[in-house]
């Protein structure tokens, strides 16, 4: 595997990947045009569950001002407004 050290990375512009990303860490996708999205995807998705040191964090997806959608075991609860 090809390892490149941010020094190598222009962080402006775009850049291809052309294979897997794989990130340890936190990823911050900040939208910088009001009139585009911040992620993109196309194809499937997956959102897992993870084992962090000894704890098991369940997945969990968080939309600020609606709630969460999670594994069928949490209690997560979405806001979809007074319609349903």
């Amino acid at each position: 595997m090809a390892r490149i050290r941010s020094k190598n990375i222009n962080p402006t512009g775009s850049f291809n990947i052309t294979g897997s990303l794989n990130v340890v860490g936190t990823t911050t996708l900040t939208q910088t045009d009001i009139s585009g999205s911040a992620l993109l995807i196309s194809g499937s998705m997956e959102i897992v569950q993870a084992m962090i040191g000894a704890e098991i964090e369940k997945a969990k997806l968080t939309i600020q001002g609606l709630g969460s959608l999670g594994d069928t075991g949490s209690l997560n609860i979405i806001d979809l407004g007074g319609f349903f």
